[in-house]
């Protein structure tokens, strides 16, 4: 069973999980032009952006901990 984040436009949520984590987007307006979601009513915005607030920091984490397994000098 497919977990649907915007139901008009029949986005799930690995979509925008894919968003998030495979092109970077980090706003609401990000995932709008990448999957089509909260493109119809709207009611979707709040639990994208609460996906959105616990997926950046993942993102962010992840880049950190890649960049520090490099030395400079």
């Amino acid at each position: 069973m497919r977990d649907i984040v915007c139901n008009c436009q029949m986005v799930d949520r690995k979509s925008i999980d894919k968003a998030i984590h495979d092109k970077n987007a980090t706003t609401i307006e990000e995932i709008r032009r990448y999957t089509g979601a909260n493109t119809g009513c709207g009611k979707c915005m709040p639990y994208i952006n609460s996906i959105l607030d616990a997926e950046i920091p993942k993102v962010v984490n992840k880049e950190t901990s890649s960049a520090s397994k490099f030395k400079l000098w």
